[in-house]
């Protein structure tokens, strides 16, 4: 027996050794590009699902409001729920071209979107006090436009009545004042 005889065994075992290691090597391979591949889709969706979430976007939380006419921005979202509690037990529900007057005081609001919600915010009215006189033919109207009940009189004091909000009433031509009541 020759030399090379006895190493063949030796030789074609090394050969199906590296073989194997090598499908081996392969599959492993094959795996770590399924594995990036499914965390690389796993992120794209939780990208995606934080990216299109229902966002308050103004008035900001814990805002006071002292205009009446506000607007709620908001992105990712179809409607506004506004409530007296943090629970929601008795919402308002506001659409796009909405108008609510909201009294005086603390309230809680959301942005509804889809099957979602953003975080819930505080919004403050802050106390508005508002008259406004205007000619309507040869009649002057004083209008409330303040969000609190008034008890009007005029510069000299003679008269006075009470206005609730949003209320009109004919007047003289004279100016007026306006207080809380």
């Amino acid at each position: 027996m020759s030399l090379p005889e006895l190493n063949r065994p030796v030789f074609i075992f090394q050969l199906l050794l590296m073989n194997k290691m090598r499908k081996k090597n392969k599959m492993n391979l094959e795996k770590k590009i399924v594995l990036a591949e499914a965390l690389f889709i796993l992120g794209v969706f939780v990208y995606l699902f934080f990216a299109s979430a229902p966002r308050a976007i103004s008035p900001i939380n814990g805002m006071t409001v002292l205009e009446p006419d506000f607007i709620f921005e908001i992105q990712n979202g179809e409607s506004v729920l506004i409530s007296y509690d943090e629970n929601f037990t008795s919402p308002v529900t506001l659409s796009v071209g909405d108008e609510i007057t909201l009294p005086p005081g603390e309230y809680f609001w959301k942005v509804l979107g889809g099957f979602r919600e953003s975080e819930i915010q505080v919004l403050n009215i802050g106390e508005n006090v508002g008259l406004e006189m205007r000619k309507n033919q040869e009649k002057y109207l004083l209008e409330n436009t303040g969000n609190v009940d008034l008890n009007v009189s005029d510069k000299n004091g003679k008269s006075s009545f009470s206005m609730s909000t949003g209320s009109i009433q004919e007047v003289e031509d004279k100016s007026y004042e306006g207080r809380k009541i």
